[in-house]
Parts: structure tokens; sequence; C-alpha cells
């Protein structure tokens, strides 16, 4: 077993109570957290947060899944420039949906060219990080995230209709 926390900077443990408000429990767990040294953040809104992670994480995993060779998809200029362009899309549609996005440094998808997104994007998935952190978990998860990539853009269509 190959076990690892993603670093701070890029993504802590993160959790929260369905209705927003902090509860002795999600106190407990944040001490329990804080004791083991795993860095953690506390949502009030964590359905907003879920939302922006399957944002994130399927077109990730549908460019390994595209791919000709799964393991060098970052050499694959066309998926990646179509992965910087579904990643795009996602978050300006949350963002005009939901009024914001959690984290807010996934605006960074809004904010950056599809071109500077698409080349950042051929070194994150060439690294060791995209190794240990993208391409196993999307390779060894491959019904689960085929299933939410479904219910994802599904969940997204009703969206478009309010």
């Amino acid at each position: 077993m190959d076990a690892s926390l993603t670093p701070r900077f890029i993504q802590s443990t993160t959790f929260g109570e369905i209705t927003g408000v902090k509860t002795k429990r999600s106190k407990y767990l944040a001490q329990i957290f804080k004791k083991s040294k795993i860095p953690y953040q506390e949502t009030r809104d964590m359905h907003k947060w879920q939302l922006c992670h399957l944002a994130m994480v399927i077109p990730i995993a549908d460019a390994y899944y595209e791919a000709r060779c799964p393991k060098e998809v970052g050499l694959e200029k066309d998926i990646m420039q179509r992965t910087a362009k579904r990643l795009k899309r996602n978050f300006s549609f949350l963002k005009k949906k939901l009024g914001e996005i959690s984290p807010i440094k996934l605006n960074i998808f809004i904010i950056l060219p599809v071109n500077i997104l698409a080349f950042a994007l051929r070194f994150l998935f060439n690294s060791s990080f995209g190794d240990k952190f993208m391409y196993r978990h999307s390779m060894r998860a491959r019904d689960e995230m085929i299933r939410l990539h479904r219910e994802f853009y599904g969940y997204m269509q009703v969206l478009r209709r309010r």
C-alpha cells in the first residue's frame, strides 16, 4: 500500500456538516486531524465543494480514458486542450449557477486562458504528483469515475434548466 496526503496547498482534507453549522462532531473531527498533523479545512457548504471537486477530477479522469496511452496522456496536446476547455466550462458554469467556487483557488480554471491551462496540464499529467494522485486513482477507480461523470453532467443539466 502506498498512502499519501495531497500537499496542503493543493488540497487539505475537507469536511463539513450538511447543515453548514459547526457541531460538536465536526469540532471533534477537527481536533483529531489537528492532533494527527493532517492538514484539514472545514467548509460551510460541502455540497458546493463536492460539485467543484467533481468539476475538476472528472475531466482529469476523462483525459486518461481518452488517451492512446493513458500513462503518457500529457504528451497528447489535443487531449490537454480538450481537458482545459472542459475545466474552464465546468467552473464557469458552476460559478454562474452557484455564485462562487469552493475553494476559491479553483477560480484559476476560469481565469487562465485555455492555451496556458493546457500547457500547465501537460506538466501536471507528466509529474510524479500526477502519477500518484491522478493517474493511479483514475485507473483503479474507472467504474466509479465513469459513473460520477454521468451523474455530474446529468446534475449540470438539471442546474442548466433552473
